[in-house]
């Protein structure tokens, strides 16, 4: 297969500093990727912004790939990571809005459609609470729980991340919702 050797000399000379082999791998890999990543995003712009962090992700991390026969499984790897990131923010954007817009009918009605003034002050206070409780707790703590609750994941995937196993990762959600209860019942 041409492309292969081509892709290994590219490769092999774009981790020695060669610019123009780098640039040759880059069309390369957008080349590649970009149908990946427009068939998993059905979008054009997402599938270019996926392909242009997967390029930068690559020329800055190219010097820690230790098998360059791995190098497509890599390259699609931090392709997949872009995706799901994309993901996660869109869907953060998009509960932010609809919180904001619940804020804003809220506002101009005075409080929320099923919501009496009382419970919409007690709802907004039990919030603050929450928040203040979750800023509280220890860093690892924080973080699981961002983890788990807010980024959705699964066991095996905060593993993956926090370099645990998934029953370490759930005795740690374990600890740090244990832990937050406990601050949240020193606040009432």
């Amino acid at each position: 297969m041409n492309d292969d050797r081509g892709y290994i000399q590219f490769l092999a000379e774009a981790r020695s500093g060669d610019r123009v082999a780098m640039g040759r791998l880059a069309t390369l890999v957008w080349d590649r990727l970009y149908s990946f990543a427009f068939r998993t995003t059905l979008d054009h712009n997402a599938a270019e912004d996926v392909v242009q962090d997967t390029l930068l992700a690559m020329i800055c991390r190219l010097g820690t790939l230790r098998d360059t026969r791995r190098f497509w499984p890599w390259i699609y790897r931090i392709a997949w990571s872009k995706i799901q990131n994309g993901r996660r923010d869109r869907r953060l954007r998009s509960c932010i809005e609809a919180e904001l817009l619940s804020t804003q009918t809220a506002a101009s009605n005075g409080f929320a459609s099923d919501d009496t003034p009382l419970d919409a002050q007690i709802r907004e206070e039990t919030l603050q609470q929450v928040a203040a409780a979750v800023d509280r707790l220890r860093h690892p703590h924080r973080d699981i729980l961002e983890l788990r609750c807010y980024d959705d994941l699964d066991y095996a995937e905060i593993a993956a991340r926090t370099r645990t196993t998934p029953a370490r990762a759930r005795t740690h959600f374990h600890r740090a919702k244990k832990s937050l209860k406990s601050r949240l019942a020193c606040c009432t």
